[in-house]
């Protein structure tokens, strides 16, 4: 089902190169980050102040060309995904009608201080004078080499092997990460510690939760794990997944 979005100010002309003014947004869930849809008609905007905040995009319909002020030139299409890190500059050409998924750390989203977030919400960036986007394509991080990490407790396997591994891609305001697993079956009994956006890049998920219901993932389906979930998280083979989580939660949970 598509969601209806409700429509954006019009940017201001000093950012509109082409096209239209025309876009939209939808607030999906609002937690530790917060997830919305954006869509717009086709547009060529300047990004002539730093970017207000690390933002993950998944491209949901449409092409969109990102050039940095150094003239990194990007280009992504649907079921493509990448970060824009705080601070950035450049061009952001969307040749077609566009629309995509994208997740902000709250905070940074409900202060505003920049023109971009006057329509989104942020505030001002620090960091790097240059940063470029960050590609998360699928089928690079299916071959990406992962760390160890340490056994899951005693009690968490309830059935299949105990081993798995992680890579962080990226840490700002949200850490995007890789997670996988061999098969196994965890029960999930202490609430969850953070919210989770999940994209599985291989195998597939089962969750259940205390009540009963069951949730099925595969490949390239995205889904939200709340804070404070329970539950079994079941993976029948081999698993893969690319996760975003907001930093602070992160670093409180993971030490």
């Amino acid at each position: 089902m598509t969601e209806a979005v409700q429509a954006l100010p019009p940017w201001p002309a000093s950012m509109l190169i082409s096209g239209e003014s025309a876009h939209g947004q939808k607030v999906l869930h609002e937690g530790e980050f917060v997830v919305v849809i954006y869509e717009s008609v086709p547009s060529v905007i300047r990004i002539n102040e730093p970017y207000p905040y690390d933002e993950f995009v998944r491209v949901l319909d449409g092409t969109v060309v990102l050039t940095s002020l150094a003239g990194d030139r990007q280009v992504y299409g649907p079921d493509d995904h990448f970060l824009v890190p705080k601070g950035w500059m450049g061009t952001w050409d969307m040749p077609g009608p566009f629309r995509e998924l994208i997740i902000v750390e709250t905070a940074a989203w409900n202060q505003s201080e920049s023109t971009i977030a006057s329509s989104f919400g942020s505030k001002s960036p620090t960091g790097k004078a240059h940063p470029e986007v960050l590609p998360l394509l699928v089928d690079a991080l299916r071959e990406d080499t992962l760390e160890a990490l340490p056994p899951w407790p005693e009690g968490v396997v309830a059935a299949g092997v105990n081993k798995h591994v992680q890579k962080v891609l990226h840490e700002g305001e949200v850490v995007a990460a890789l997670y996988g697993a061999e098969a196994a079956r965890l029960t999930v009994a202490s609430p969850f510690p953070y919210d989770e956006y999940v994209l599985v890049l291989k195998g597939k998920v089962v969750l259940t939760s205390e009540d009963g219901s069951s949730q099925t993932f595969g490949v390239g389906d995205g889904f939200l794990v709340p804070k404070g979930w329970t539950g079994t998280w079941d993976m029948p083979e081999q698993y893969l997944e690319k996760i975003i989580v907001e930093t602070a939660a992160w670093n409180e949970a993971e030490g």
